[in-house]
């Protein structure tokens, strides 16, 4: 395996070097050699899409993670960095309780602490709330949506575990800087455990 020039987290390259079956070094030979270095991150799939043949099919998920380790590779990407440069949080934890009773016990929690907010208290998130938060449900999950006044996004999705257990995933969107995501990650766990 090559020693990248930037940090590309290691398990994701194993992973890229099992399922495709060309080592890590012939990925960045093949990419280099191809002129992915200029391209932008879409042709960058396309290009690893071509060089790929994974036994299971799904080459484009495979695509996409190669054109991903690349750019963490060659330094225009830090690991958990997203296209557009910003970064995500994202906790989980499972709750007792059915999906529609853990998402109406979160409405409410976030309701109480959203006018805690507005009224002048310091937000967990820190962001106050750019407008009302949104739901929405399909047959498998619910979800609590909030967009918040520094250009982030907060969602919070409901899904049945089995017989009264939801997992619960808050996942925080478009952070600008990776130093952003562990104080988001500790406030939505801190969140969460009021469930």
């Amino acid at each position: 395996m090559v020693e990248p020039s930037n940090p590309v987290n290691p398990s994701n390259v194993a992973a890229i070097e099992k399922a495709s079956g060309r080592s890590w070094a012939d990925w960045v030979a093949l990419l280099d050699e191809a002129g992915a270095r200029e391209e932008p991150h879409p042709r960058i799939a396309e290009l690893a899409l071509e060089r790929l043949d994974v036994a299971n099919g799904n080459n484009g998920w495979w695509a996409q993670s190669v054109a991903v380790a690349y750019e963490q590779h060659v330094g225009r990407r830090l690991p958990g960095q997203r296209p557009d440069g910003t970064f995500d949080a994202s906790v989980s934890r499972t709750v007792a309780g059915r999906r529609d009773e853990v998402a109406r016990r979160w409405s409410d929690l976030a309701a109480a602490g959203l006018a805690e907010v507005r009224a002048g208290a310091p937000g967990p998130l820190g962001a106050g709330p750019e407008g009302e938060p949104r739901t929405s449900a399909t047959d498998r999950r619910a979800y609590w949506r909030l967009d918040l006044d520094d250009g982030t996004r907060a969602a919070v999705s409901f899904e049945d575990k089995g017989a009264d257990r939801v997992l619960v995933t808050a996942t925080h969107t478009r952070i600008p800087a990776p130093d952003g995501v562990a104080s988001r990650k500790a406030a939505w766990r801190e969140l969460l455990a009021a469930l």
